[in-house]
């Protein structure tokens, strides 16, 4: 899990929402190809990239977002993954669950991911589990998990550290995603990786990361 500790250019924003500039960009550039080159410049500079299940969405996005993290993760781009699960988004019932085909394009992305979000819902939908640590460990790069329901509760999988919490933060999950990607991307020895490769982990410091996980909830 290769991390980028600074960015290029100090103009840059520590995190790009990839829906965000892929929209942005897709008014002049329809094509992935097309898409891809309007959007690496800024993605290569950045900390972080961050995405959601919906980016899978659209045959254009879906390729797109593809051919960006085949080039973004070599550079040190960090992948946070927000799997904030629309089934209207996919043409389903609302509260339907997602299908093998949603959960087919999905695991590759998750497999990328350096950090990962998503309620006790879409932690037992997506991943057959809603135990941060169990899904921690079935990815291959070890991701960061961290868990939010919407009784304000968190539990978390994070550089070596295990913590449950409970917040005033009730509907605001994806706000408080935001906010933690900035701080890791402030402080990355938070997420405890040495660096030396997918899977290995050191251990965070326990007090700064649950400031860092407060903080963000009452963001």
């Amino acid at each position: 899990m290769k991390l980028s500790t600074a960015m290029s250019d100090p103009h840059m924003p520590a995190v790009i929402d990839f829906s965000a500039v892929f929209g942005e960009a897709y008014a002049s550039h329809q094509t992935p190809a097309g898409l891809v080159e309007t959007l690496m410049p800024d993605v290569s500079k950045t900390s972080w990239l961050l995405i959601t299940s919906n980016s899978l969405v659209g045959a254009t996005e879906s390729t797109t977002l593809t051919m960006v993290l085949e080039r973004a993760i070599p550079h040190g781009v960090a992948i946070a993954l927000d799997v904030a699960w629309h089934p209207e988004s996919w043409g389903l019932e609302p509260g339907s669950r997602p299908t093998p085909e949603v959960l087919r394009r999905f695991h590759p992305l998750a497999q990328e991911a350096t950090l990962i979000r998503c309620t006790p819902e879409e932690a037992d939908q997506f991943f057959s589990s809603d135990d941060p640590l169990a899904i921690h460990g079935a990815l291959s790069q070890r991701p960061g998990v961290v868990i939010t329901g919407i009784d304000g509760s968190v539990r978390w999988c994070i550089g070596g550290r295990l913590g449950t919490m409970e917040t005033k933060m009730l509907n605001e999950q994806e706000s408080f995603f935001s906010a933690l990607i900035e701080s890791f991307a402030e402080k990355p020895e938070l997420l405890g990786n040495t660096g030396e490769g997918p899977g290995t982990d050191a251990v965070a410091d326990s007090d700064r990361l649950k400031d860092a996980l407060l903080s963000a909830a009452s963001k």
